[in-house]
């Protein structure tokens, strides 16, 4: 959504306006900056393999107080950490961070990416998505290289025209859509594209949470005396009915009934049901306690 407010900014911003030019190349780097660090984040927190490919990458993270600020006051998780410590202020950063959490190399791959939307839904014929990946890669690094102009020389001293900015803008939404294309399908190979199979995996993962629940509970009952028991299902069914009226909340305002209702509904319900998965063997090894 950001990406798509910036090209329609540019391609609104008048001609003659050469010095607002510049914002562009500065807005558009944060923008990749800040997707591939939710990235990294989310490869890290997703686990194996990429949560042990995360070690030489987090090797030469320093802790300094920008990290320390940033942390301060709440809990983080490994992913957060290796993709706020990691450098990505040039192409090559990029590359050699995604490389080591992939297992492969992260632009050599990115040359055959193809939507799989294209193909497997529109019917198209498979076909990468970066037609010209040497020149999509020149551009965007150029683009890192135009930011740091901006930032931390004299961009009067250089000239940036409107048209190199515009074809490094192009490029750059190009490379983004193959990164996503590819960070997508090595988190989640094969996942559902339509509304309707998204609709069937999000009710079959609340399902498989649902048993783990249940085996969770069966396993402290026979644990708990009958008085226990009898408490422990009374909290449970409170439980049950404060998840389900949070569920609809949420679901109510995110999709206000749309197709993506029921995704939204059990993907709120699955989080509260491992939350309450965990606590319930938490207590059932408290109580296990001498």
């Amino acid at each position: 959504m950001r990406l798509f407010a910036l090209e329609q900014a540019f391609k609104n911003q008048p001609s003659h306006q050469d010095e607002l030019i510049n914002y562009f190349p500065v807005a558009l780097i944060a923008c990749l900056e800040g997707y591939f660090r939710m990235a990294i984040k989310d490869l890290v927190d997703a686990g194996e393999p990429f949560l042990s490919n995360a070690e030489k990458p987090a090797s030469s993270i320093k802790i300094d107080f920008s990290i320390l600020r940033a942390v301060h006051g709440r809990t983080i998780t490994v992913g957060e950490l290796v993709s706020h410590g990691v450098k990505l202020s040039r192409l090559d950063h990029v590359d050699a961070a995604l490389s080591h959490l992939l297992g492969n190399g992260f632009l050599d791959v990115l040359r055959t990416v193809s939507d799989r939307w294209e193909h497997e839904v529109k019917g198209e014929e498979r076909a990468p998505i970066l037609q010209e990946p040497d020149k999509t890669f020149a551009d965007v690094s150029r683009m890192f290289e135009l930011r740091h102009i901006i930032c931390h020389e004299i961009p009067s001293a250089y000239e940036i025209s409107r048209e190199e900015i515009e074809r490094c803008f192009e490029s750059c939404a190009s490379f983004l859509r193959a990164a996503d294309e590819l960070l997508s399908e090595s988190m989640n190979p094969g996942a559902p594209l339509t509304q309707t199979a998204m609709n069937i995996a999000a009710g079959e993962s609340l399902e498989n949470k649902q048993k783990e629940l249940a085996e969770a509970i069966s396993s402290l009952e026979t644990k708990l005396d009958e008085k226990g028991v009898e408490a422990f299902r009374k909290s449970q069914d409170s439980w049950v009915a404060y998840s389900e009226a949070w569920a609809d909340f949420v679901a109510d305002e995110s999709a206000s009934g749309g197709t993506i209702w029921p995704v939204i509904h059990a993907g709120s319900l699955e989080q509260l049901t491992v939350t309450r998965i965990s606590k319930i063997r938490e207590f059932r090894k408290l109580s296990d306690s001498p």
